[in-house]
């Protein structure tokens, strides 16, 4: 009975009903199994056309509120699944003016090493090796099957992508988005708001708004920020 009365007080709502959102509706599953202190009731999206998915593939919940119309509560946390860095940022910094609170998810199947370091509102989704002494920043995401070395530095909302394999010593800065199997080698420094493209190999540090793509990784555009 009392983890019964839990279930009905703690609540969790997804924020984005994109297709990452359905993906951590499915990790929280995994996480909260049958006995957890936490349910899932709903998600908050501005696309509130993410219902129509949701509704044709049959998911059980459904889209509860707007972020914008969005009013937290005080059973509720909050579990931050939009992809999209600048996005993300935005969503957070109005969602903690308004008092939210955010949950940390961590799949099960994470391995974690001594000493790690993981901020709030993060996820790190299925498979992922976190090695002693990283660090996770805030409201980052570390998505399937990545590798984050020992005595890493992750910046707060970056998102890593399936398989990146980041090696030991490396540091990112706020706002990186590191692509799905890329590898970066020790020691190296990759700048604010940065982009590593899917594949690359980064050799040398990466410079601040900046992309870079490639065996080894080269620039190839400058970022437009509009933070």
């Amino acid at each position: 009975m009392g983890a019964l009365q839990q279930n009905n007080f703690m609540k969790l709502v997804i924020v984005g009903a994109g297709g990452f959102g359905r993906e951590v509706y499915t990790w929280l599953l995994h996480t909260l199994g049958e006995n957890s202190d936490y349910s899932i009731k709903g998600f908050i999206d501005n696309h509130l056309s993410n219902q129509n998915i949701l509704s044709q593939k049959k998911y059980p919940i459904e889209i509860i509120s707007s972020i914008n119309d969005y009013s937290p509560r005080l059973e509720e946390k909050l579990v931050m699944s939009i992809a999209d860095t600048i996005v993300r940022k935005k969503m957070v910094n109005l969602l903690l003016r308004r008092g939210a609170e955010f949950y940390t998810l961590i799949h099960p199947s994470t391995i974690i090493g001594k000493n790690v370091i993981i901020g709030q509102g993060s996820i790190i989704c299925p498979n992922c090796i976190l090695a002693n002494d990283s660090k996770i920043g805030n409201f980052t995401i570390i998505n399937t099957f990545s590798n984050i070395g020992h005595d890493t530095d992750i910046g707060d909302y970056n998102s890593i992508l399936p398989m990146a394999g980041i090696m030991g010593n490396v540091k990112t800065n706020k706002g990186c988005t590191i692509g799905s199997g890329a590898t970066i080698i020790p020691k190296t420094k990759i700048g604010m708001n940065a982009i590593v493209g899917a594949g690359s190999v980064v050799i040398r540090n990466v410079t601040s708004n900046t992309t870079v793509f490639g065996n080894p990784a080269k620039k190839i555009r400058q970022n437009k920020i509009n933070d």
